[in-house]
């Protein structure tokens, strides 16, 4: 061993670079004590955060409020208002009731896109009774005054999605949910199109809107009459006169000569 060479601790002596004695163990009964409070911060940390629910995945169904427009992907809709109306349908022979949903849609896309199958009827849903979501049954659309069953990118179309309604159905409140739809490859088709998210419970929003009754059409009132005025009696007619009016004569009496003097 060289004589410039450290010297070696004695066997059970501290590390090198550690101060030995009463010090020394009191160094490194600290060096243990950090990481045990660490794993303590952490774990109370852990049990703050879990009270507060901030582990728990965002909710697959976020509450919306109507008139707020809300981009689901492909469109951009403008939930309106929820009403009971009577419709008569392509093959129905009568109008039937309908719980119809009214909504604004924009086409985020750059084709044309239909407003039933296929389209914006298969992203949108309604909340029974059992807690289950279904599609409507129709979805109609109106786009510069004419109706139209399809939405061209960037032309706003006026849609009602209508579900049908029994005869005695007359709810105060219904629940309608937006899906969201995602540029993707289908299960069985490799092409990328756009497609709504129709796992059970995932929606974009929903919202629970109030319901309006059904419009009755009312009786048209007569017209009031501003000036009354009493009819005129009728007018006697002149008595016919029996036979042929008779002709004024005027007679002249005879003149009787006048006696002459005599001569």
């Amino acid at each position: 061993m060289h004589s410039t060479a450290p010297v070696p601790p004695p066997p059970g002596g501290p590390p090198p670079g550690e101060p030995s004695g009463e010090g020394g163990d009191r160094a490194s009964a600290r060096r243990r004590l950090v990481p045990v409070a660490v794993v303590c911060a952490v774990a109370a940390v852990a049990v703050v955060t879990w009270v507060a629910g901030g582990f728990e995945e965002a909710p697959k169904q976020p509450v919306e409020r109507p008139g707020r427009a809300l981009d689901v992907g492909l469109f951009t809709l403008t939930v309106r208002d929820a009403r009971l109306g009577l419709v008569r349908g392509a093959f129905d022979t009568a109008p039937k009731r309908y719980l119809i949903v009214r909504m604004r849609v924009v086409n985020n896309g750059k084709e044309t896109e239909s407003l039933g199958d296929g389209g914006l009827k298969d992203g949108l849903a309604a909340r029974t009774k059992a807690g289950k979501w279904l599609e409507p049954d129709q979805v109609e659309g109106v786009a510069g005054g004419a109706k139209t069953d399809s939405v061209q990118p960037g032309l706003p179309v006026e849609a009602s999605a209508m579900w049908k309604a029994g005869p005695a159905d007359a709810p105060r409140r219904f629940t309608v949910g937006l899906r969201k739809w995602e540029y993707r490859t289908g299960f069985t088709d490799v092409s990328y199109n756009w497609l709504p998210d129709t796992e059970d419970g995932a929606l974009a929003a929903k919202m629970t809107l109030p319901v309006a009754a059904a419009a009755t059409p009312a009786s048209p009132a007569p017209s009031p009459t501003l000036f009354p005025t009493r009819a005129a009696r009728p007018t006697r007619a002149a008595r016919p006169t029996s036979g042929a009016a008779r002709p004024t004569v005027r007679t002249t009496r005879p003149q009787r000569p006048r006696p002459t003097a005599s001569p």
